[in-house]
């Protein structure tokens, strides 16, 4: 019994269909790797080893990481403001506390590295520098002491007013007044100790190279032997 074999013709249009659906697979394939690559944000389940994340839990920025400063924001928290500027003194102070907490949470990491307080803003009215900065300048060993104290002063005379604002606002009594402000020069206290600790201890380096920690002027030798002008001008 012969098999006889013939040839089946696809029309073209099929072909060309076919081959239209395979491109279009491929297509939405590499489509979807490029926006899944995209997206650089970390995701919320994703555990971080060493230092914890700069932004955690339900209070703003790193305040949770301190129970001082979570204690003096949750305070008002509870509270309505009898002002219209009472809400923006507390997002202020939140900024302030959440800076302040990141900064002593990048300067007790075992890394050393500027993590918490890069996305800290900066403030004139609060700030020296930028704190992301100043963390830098505290792990390169060149910050001298004169800046940790005058960046210190800033964030106690900047926050001092503004929870002398804040509990006139939120109708706070003498006593919860007393007991908010001590907490803070707790938290003043507590970033003074950490700065000064970590900061000064060793030998300033940039790029590996030994500096000093603050540059000063060089007066030329020959100025030792002039005197104070008395005459007339």
């Amino acid at each position: 019994m012969d098999i006889k074999y013939s040839a089946v013709k696809i029309s073209p249009y099929i072909s060309y269909t076919f081959l239209a659906i395979v491109i279009s697979f491929l297509v939405a394939i590499i489509g979807y790797q490029m926006w899944v690559s995209s997206n650089t944000m970390p995701s919320a389940f994703i555990k971080e080893g060493f230092a914890s994340a700069p932004h955690v839990g339900g209070l703003p920025n790193c305040i949770n990481s301190s129970d001082d400063s979570a204690l003096i924001y949750s305070t008002f928290l509870q509270k309505t403001s009898t002002t219209g500027e009472g809400a923006d003194d507390l997002e202020e102070l939140s900024v302030l506390l959440g800076k302040i907490a990141c900064l002593k949470r990048d300067l007790m990491s075992p890394g050393h590295l500027v993590s918490a307080t890069k996305s800290s803003a900066f403030s004139t009215m609060q700030d020296l520098e930028p704190v992301a900065e100043t963390a830098a300048r505290c792990f390169a060993k060149t910050i001298p002491v004169r800046d940790i104290e005058i960046a210190v002063d800033k964030w106690s005379s900047r926050g001092t007013m503004l929870l002398n604002r804040l509990c006139t606002s939120y109708s706070l009594t003498s006593s919860a007044q007393e007991k908010t402000l001590a907490l803070f020069k707790l938290v003043i206290a507590d970033i003074t100790d950490v700065m000064k600790t970590v900061c000064l201890k060793g030998e300033g380096t940039i790029a590996g190279m030994p500096t000093p920690r603050m540059v000063e002027g060089k007066e030329p030798g020959e100025n030792v032997y002039l005197g104070q002008y008395k005459g007339y001008y």
